[in-house]
This record gives C-alpha cells, structure tokens and sequence, in this order.
C-alpha cells in the first residue's frame, strides 16, 4: 500500500513524500523484512527512527518535516497530531486485509481438544499431539504448535490493551497480530496471553513454561526453555531471552529488555533492561548482591 492511498483518512493528512509500506509500527519495534509506517511527534525518538532501517515512511508534524532532520528516504505524512493520525490509519487498515486473510482453521487430529473449550472460528493452527482442557478459549490469530498443554481457564489470543486518550474521548486501537505458542510449551490454568496490536506477534518459544495465574501481554517475546512462575505480570513490548526464570508475582514493566539465563526473583518489580546472566531483586529491582547488601544495611 502507498501513503497516497490513505488520503481520503481526514483533512488532516497531508502527503509531502509518497512511499510503499507494508506493516505499520513503533520507532523500537525490531522487524524482519517489512517496510514500515511509522510516526514521529518528539525529537526525542528521532535516533531510534533513524537507526530502524525498516521505517520507510513516518507521520509527523509539520514543524518537525520543516526543520529538514528527517533522512530523505522516507515517505512523509503530516499531520496536527500524528499519534493520533497513525493509529486511525491502523484502525482502517484493521478492518481490511491489510495484515491478514482469513482463512479456515486448521487442527490436526491427533490433538485432544475438550468439548468444553472454545475455539475461534477461523485464523487458528493446532499442531500434533496437543492438549487443550476444558474452559479454554482459543480466539482467532491463535498459532500452537505441537505437544502444547493448555490448562484450564487460560485464554489465548485476547486483545492487546491499547488505547489512546484524546482527552474529551478515548480512541480504543483494534488489535490486529497473532499469538504464536512453539512446541512442548505448557501453560497452567487461568493464563491470559494477549495477541500483538498492529500486526505483529506475541511469541512464546519452544519449551516455555508457564505457571497459574500469569499475564502476557501484547507483542512480548519470551524465550526458550524460561519458566515463568505464578502471578507474574508482564507489560507490552516485553522481550525475555532464553533460559530464564522469572519469580512468583514479578512484575516487568512494558518495553524491557531482558537477558539470556536471568534470574527475576519473587515480587521485583522491573523497570530497566537486565544484561545477560544477572539476577535482579526488589521494588524497583536492582542487581541482586546490591539488593541484599541494602537489606543488611537497614536491618
């Protein structure tokens, strides 16, 4: 699709540099092959639009387009408020094929999938072998792989909580990714595992495992062979490496990045990225010795 093709939007877009896109998304987002719309309203994010080879289009301001900082290659869009101006893009482009086509479901038979559960009614892959127990419910955009166990209560696939405040309302922003579980994951009862918002994918790997009561996210990736214990919480955009382990009722804000074969410990509440091989403790968590050096200190 072209930027020109969005020009019946509102009278708000203007076209200042015309581009081809394909997927839309955020300055940090890290994308395959896509050609990416994205936008721009602080200078601040101007590095990181910079550095994200895949955005070839951006809406912007037009104070911002006028200053002549954006590199050349990209297609511009501009508009009063561009936030608001790309989600409203997105909303339409949901509502399209744009990021997907329907197609039917398809299960393979030698999975055990209990009359009790619930199974959207197209955009669904089950693989071989898996288990899916009563009260679940699979919505569309749900991709399982083989030797799956899903306990009971869990819900697959739900909406991303993503909205925007415009002040007098509040745009409500369609999701429009898919959940993708890889092979021999097992997810305990009562789970809830958001899809990803604007096309993209919340990703758990091959060998995960997920304990009661846990919350993922829109577009949060997590790594093989983590355990993700009891009660944990983790925001939007979450990415966690392989081998890791986070603790019961942990809570990781949205955007972290954290590291392969890290140690989350029960309760830390996460608000900075951890490095590879750290463990990490408290409210806001810090490296783990510096944690227990400060507990001695004011006891």
């Amino acid at each position: 699709m072209r930027l020109s093709d969005l020009i019946n939007l509102g009278n708000d877009i203007k076209i200042k540099r015309d581009a081809y896109f394909d997927s839309l998304g955020m300055a940090t987002t890290k994308f395959k092959d896509n050609k990416v719309l994205s936008f721009l309203s602080d200078e601040l994010y101007l590095d990181e639009i910079r550095k994200n080879k895949n955005i070839i289009a951006l809406v912007t301001s037009e104070y911002i387009y006028s200053k002549s900082i954006l590199p050349e290659k990209l297609g511009i869009i501009v508009s009063e408020n561009p936030k608001l101006t790309f989600y409203k893009i997105h909303n339409v482009l949901a509502e399209k094929d744009f990021y997907s086509k329907k197609f039917d479901n398809v299960i393979d038979k030698s999975s055990k999938i209990s009359s009790q559960a619930i199974i959207g009614n197209n955009n669904i892959i089950i693989g071989k072998n898996s288990i899916i127990e009563p009260g679940v419910v699979i919505h569309n955009g749900s991709i399982i792989g083989n030797n799956v166990i899903i306990r009971s209560g869990s819900q697959i696939g739900t909406n991303g909580f993503q909205f925007l405040n415009l002040g007098e309302t509040v745009l409500s922003v369609k999701t429009t990714g898919r959940t993708i579980i890889e092979d021999n994951v097992e997810i305990q009862h009562n789970c809830c595992i958001d899809r990803g918002v604007l096309g993209g994918d919340t990703i758990i790997s091959h060998d995960v495992k997920i304990d009661n009561l846990v919350y993922i996210a829109h577009d949060d990736f997590i790594g093989e062979r983590t355990f993700i214990t009891a009660g944990v919480k983790l925001a939007g955009r979450v990415i966690i490496g392989r081998d890791c382990w986070i603790g019961v009722n942990a809570t990781i804000s949205n955007g972290i990045n954290i590291g392969n074969n890290c140690k989350i410990t029960l309760g830390s509440v996460v608000t900075k990225d951890v490095p590879d091989n750290q463990t990490v403790s408290g409210n806001f968590a810090i490296e783990h010795s510096k944690f227990i050096n400060f507990i001695k200190s004011i006891r």
